[in-house]
């Protein structure tokens, strides 16, 4: 998107509403469904570029880290990224950049969308996951494995809690 008419004018601005398509946006449990991310965007020019602020939103779905099951939810995140103009000095090297006097907003998009998803999803706090034998979902009921693997390392407490029983 071009931005010659604030680009070098500090305090002059553009709101933008903005639909991008930002596919493969995913983690190991969390993923950016295909529908477009909607952003509500300011792009505000100052002495060393343009800066961006806003709301950027999207829908993800993601599978819950213990019983993996599939869920939907709404990624909202809050921007604040400055396009360093062409030539500005003191800028660090991997900040985003102004190509003449285009600026590509999918990047910063997809960055802030990416790290906005959860790295270890729950499908609710009190998730029981699933049954380290059997695969049962916990949460729909006890499984019914018998739990008869007894470290040897606690034997001599089992000894112990019987002699106490008695």
């Amino acid at each position: 998107m071009s931005v010659a008419d604030i680009l070098g004018r500090p305090g002059e601005y553009r709101d933008l509403d903005v639909r991008a398509g930002l596919p493969g946006v995913a983690n190991a449990l969390a993923r950016l469904r295909d529908e477009p991310v909607r952003a509500r965007l300011r792009a505000e020019s100052v002495v060393e570029g343009v800066l961006v602020t806003g709301l950027v939103e999207g829908a993800a779905a993601y599978d819950c880290a213990r019983c993996l099951t599939s869920h939907g939810t709404e990624v909202a995140v809050e921007v604040c990224e400055l396009f360093a103009a062409p030539g500005a000095v003191g800028i660090e090297e991997d900040a985003y950049r102004i190509a003449g006097t285009d600026m590509d907003l999918k990047p910063m998009l997809r960055d802030a969308v990416a790290l906005a998803l959860p790295l270890r999803p729950l499908c609710r706090d009190d998730c029981k996951g699933l049954c380290a034998r059997c695969g049962r979902d916990l949460n729909a009921g006890p499984c019914g494995c018998a739990d008869d693997d007894i470290d040897p390392r606690w034997e001599a407490l089992a000894a112990l809690r019987e002699q106490l029983a008695n």
